[in-house]
């Protein structure tokens, strides 16, 4: 029963993952097919380094928007995808990067509410299990998303850009998100099977805010992990823009590819969560470093594979006018396509490795969504660096061995976090209601309170009345 109530941790995750069905996952259904669907990558290039641009500066203040104004941000934020898409429909290069930096700014806040809820809300057993509902919800989205335009231009011959009909269907998609975003419920009225609210704090203020957001800058794990923030989604545009690129395969081609990318993250993701909360596994820390390990070897081999794909063309290569856009008929279609599709199982594993380990270090909600705020900075500045690489036609084979070392260095140093991993997070929290000034977390349960310099223990009782209701 704890998982199906309405305000139940699992449930609210599973809208969450429904909004980001609708609205990121339409996105990257879209973005997907290689240059947003259009005949050339740099339009699309130069938007989305708009894009990780405020999307880099507004996760790092999401957080403080987030801890401060409640869910209620994620409106709002939802609705600039709907604009964003809608640029596509015209031929302004302009009006598409303007509408990239104002969705920059709604996904900053959209995603830093997301990894609050994700991270914190679910009790430490269930947070791989609590990823995998989300990223499976999320990424059928985008798998859904990406049939349309499988559908729409499965016969379309030679073209490059899909149909207008297409940008339309995920329009109406995007808009449905954004009022989902109505049915989530405030953090303090989330009740744990063990009867705990998630959220226990005040309103938060910008002062308080500022500073702590700062501290996050000295926080060694945050500052060891960068390198594993960085190349989270700076694979992106090589896999879209390069490997999957309107240039190097046909339309259809690219949109089958995507369809298959997305539909391997939901495998990659219901797998992988289970993996991490899998006690039988050994200790936290155990499945922390082995959890590590299994996504270096596989990411490992799958960017070798590339090189040798990679090895075949080049950006000058694929333009010259004898050249013939790889078909599904090609010959060389199958091994691509398998390599490309098993890309979409490493992505999922390398995402949730990321939010699952972060998840380790705490239970509390401002400062899960703080952490998200710090990872979706560093993920969308190196996203915009990786986009400017391919808009300023950087070799393809350049931009490949950059995002591989990238890839394994972040691993490689994310050991150390992983061997620091408690089995139960210790935290201190401050900010709480009733007056109330520090308290201490166990496992994501609220157990001493200091208020006016007295230590107690602390039971809500109207906990386990409100969770009987």
């Amino acid at each position: 029963m704890a998982l199906i109530r309405y305000n139940s941790p699992m449930v609210q995750v599973f809208i969450v993952g429904m909004i980001c069905f609708c609205c990121p996952g339409m996105f990257n259904a879209l973005t997907g097919i290689g240059g947003t669907g259009q005949a050339s990558t740099k339009a699309a290039a130069n938007a989305n380094t708009a894009t990780a641009v405020t999307f880099t500066i507004c996760s790092l203040i999401g957080a403080p928007v987030y801890n401060i104004f409640g869910h209620r941000v994620m409106i709002p934020a939802a609705l600039t995808y709907v604009l964003y898409v809608g640029a596509f429909l015209s031929t302004s290069s302009a009006f598409a990067i303007a509408a990239g930096a104002i969705l920059g700014i709604g996904a900053g806040f959209l995603w830093t509410a997301q990894a609050g809820i994700m991270m914190s809300y679910p009790s430490e057993k269930d947070k791989g299990k609590a990823f995998s509902l989300f990223w499976m919800v999320f990424n059928l989205g985008a798998t859904i998303g990406a049939a349309i335009p499988l559908g729409n231009e499965w016969n379309s011959g030679g073209r490059s850009a899909v149909k207008t009909s297409t940008y339309i269907a995920f329009m109406i998609i995007m808009t449905f998100g954004a009022l989902l975003t109505l049915a989530l419920l405030p953090a303090n009225k989330v009740i744990r099977a063990d009867g705990s609210r998630v959220s226990l704090h005040k309103i938060s203020n910008w002062k308080r805010e500022s500073a702590e957001v700062l501290r996050l800058f000295m926080n060694y794990r945050m500052l060891i992990l960068i390198p594993l923030f960085a190349g989270s989604n700076w694979f992106y545009t090589y896999q879209f823009n390069v490997l999957n690129g309107p240039n190097f395969m046909s339309i259809r081609a690219r949109a089958l590819n995507n369809f298959l990318y997305w539909l391997f993250q939901i495998i990659g993701a219901g797998l992988f969560g289970l993996f991490l909360d899998s006690s039988r596994l050994g200790s936290r820390r155990a499945r922390a470093i082995y959890g590590d390990l299994i996504t270096l070897v596989i990411i490992t081999a799958l960017w070798i594979a590339t090189i040798f794909i990679q090895m075949n063309y080049t950006r000058q290569s694929i333009l010259e006018p004898s050249y013939v856009k790889l078909d599904i008929l090609d010959p060389r279609y199958p091994g691509i396509v398998i390599v490309y599709s098993l890309f979409g199982i490493v992505d999922a594993m390398y995402q949730g490795y990321i939010y699952w380990l972060m998840g380790t270090m705490t239970n509390d909600v401002e400062r899960a969504a703080r952490y998200g705020g710090f990872y979706k900075t560093i993920q969308n500045a190196c996203k915009a660096i990786a986009d400017q690489l391919e808009a300023t036609e950087v070799a393809y084979m350049t931009q490949l061995i950059i995002i591989f070392t990238i890839n394994t260095v972040g691993l490689l140093l994310a050991l150390f976090v992983a061997k620091g991993v408690p089995n139960v997070t210790f935290e201190t929290i401050e900010n709480l209601e009733n007056g109330l000034t520090v308290g201490t977390l166990v496992g994501g349960q609220l157990r001493d309170i200091n208020s006016k310099n007295n230590f107690t223990v602390h039971m809500d009782e109207s906990l386990s009345n409100e969770f009987e209701k």
